[in-house]
């Protein structure tokens, strides 16, 4: 008797468990990105309400709060905090958040590729045929000194061409300045700006001048294309919110996808979402160059995290670029 009361008390339970409603995923995602065109994709799902979209074809009704912010440092403050859901930012800043999360119970962890685009080095010193000829008179804008990937692919450049030991080389010849800043003191050469490390859209609208010209690729630098940002989050949002994490990866693959169908279409988005005053036909141009994607596979990342854990500023090991990422992404073909 003790037995079957027993017994139909465990059924109780678990059938009042069962009963219990699923824990409710989030209603409102929030995003944080940049205004430059490596975000484009992130714009169209904004633009177009991807999320939104792709979220009521998984029975869940989510919108997503979109943010503009330019310094990655506040971006993944941010995350961490619990203030934002995904953020976008450069490879080297997604690694340094990775690495210093890996060992906590709620690490952060990628989610796409957003970009890959070569970022240039121009000037408009006449004397400037190669970065060897960069000398103590010479200033070079970047979007933060030091820490932001276009002064980290300087770093692996001069490495390269000085070795290892001098990756710093450039450092002090480098300022911060934001891109359209740069752009405007490298055309009018008002400013000590001799050069900069820039990004499209800026990078090829300094190239019109005839005065300016490219003294260094960073596909030359990592080899090949390679990706320039990443999408991250934390491993608990993952966890916790399943389908509206695979709402966003749909949304952004489906933006992904209506950039490469119509790119006249993209480029307006981008024209709006960005207030970018450049003809359309100059932005149709970019998305048509074939050393620009918004693919979600991560290229070349490893190159990246070798050299800044070569230089000591990561600690965590990592064998592959699958270790930092969120198993959704792990099909692609990324390195």
């Amino acid at each position: 008797m003790e037995g079957i009361v027993k017994h139909r008390l465990v059924a109780a339970l678990a059938s009042a468990l069962l009963a219990l409603p699923a824990v409710a995923e989030v209603n409102e995602v929030r995003v944080f990105r940049q205004y430059t065109l490596p975000y484009l994709a992130v714009m169209v799902m904004e633009d177009q309400k991807l999320l939104e979209k792709q979220g009521k074809a998984r029975g869940i009704e989510v919108t997503g709060k979109w943010s503009v912010v330019s310094s990655p440092a506040a971006v993944n403050d941010a995350l961490l905090s619990g203030n934002l859901d995904f953020a976008c930012a450069g490879i080297n800043a997604f690694l340094t958040i990775w690495d210093k999360t890996s060992a906590m119970s709620n690490p952060v962890l990628g989610v796409s590729a957003y970009n890959a685009s070569p970022q240039l080095l121009n000037t408009r010193n006449p004397k400037v045929r190669s970065i060897r000829d960069f000398t103590a008179a010479d200033k070079i804008a970047v979007p933060a000194v030091k820490v932001s990937y276009n002064a980290l692919i300087l770093q692996m450049a001069a490495a390269k061409e000085f070795g290892l030991a001098n990756h710093t080389k450039f450092d002090a010849l480098t300022v911060a300045l934001p891109q359209a800043e740069a752009t405007a003191a490298l055309i009018s050469g008002m400013l000590e700006i001799t050069a900069n490390f820039s990004v499209p859209p800026y990078q090829y609208l300094q190239l019109q001048n005839k005065n300016i010209r490219t003294v260094l690729n960073s596909y030359e630098v990592l080899g090949g294309k390679a990706t320039l940002g990443i999408i991250y989050t934390t491993k608990k949002f993952h966890d916790q919110n399943p389908k509206t994490y695979a709402a966003f990866m749909a949304a952004y693959n489906e933006a992904n996808e209506l950039i490469k169908r119509d790119p006249v279409k993209a480029a307006g988005i981008y024209r709006k979402m960005s207030r970018d005053k450049a003809p359309e036909e100059f932005i149709i141009g970019m998305l048509r160059n074939p050393e620009i994607d918004f693919d979600p596979a991560p290229r070349r990342l490893m190159m990246l995290y070798d050299f800044m854990k070569k230089t000591g500023r990561l600690k965590t090991d990592a064998g592959s670029w699958k270790d930092v990422f969120l198993p959704e992404v792990h099909g692609e073909p990324g390195s």
